[in-house]
């Protein structure tokens, strides 16, 4: 993952050299990256969910802390969240998809930055 890394930082079709500064200064970067429209937005999304299933509001959190800093829309989490209430959840805690609802229409209503309270 490390040389994957450093080697998206190299311009293409130019002769790099990977060195020991190269190295410590891209392992040492923040790598809490979000691509909204590539793979990384499916596997956050996939975390995100895995997390709900699990009972881990902890990890669900930071997942979604992690799309939100990278710009996903409010919207899109609140919808996912009602899916999860829908499909994952179901009979076993039947108020959370009333709360999942109110949760959507009140983040479509407000919008952010307002929708994070």
């Amino acid at each position: 993952n490390l040389l994957d890394l450093i080697a998206s930082t190299f311009e293409p079709e130019v002769e790099n050299t990977i060195t020991n500064a190269i190295v410590v200064k891209v392992a040492q970067q923040n790598i809490a990256r979000y691509d909204k429209s590539g793979e990384q937005h499916y596997d956050l999304v996939s975390a995100f969910i895995k997390s709900i299933r699990g009972s881990d509001p902890d990890a669900a959190l930071y997942w979604m802390a992690r799309m939100l800093k990278g710009g996903e829309d409010p919207v899109f989490i609140a919808r996912r969240m009602l899916i999860a209430a829908s499909e994952d959840i179901g009979n076993s805690n039947p108020n959370a998809l009333l709360l999942a609802g109110e949760c959507f229409r009140s983040v479509q209503a407000v919008g952010m930055p307002e929708a994070r309270i």
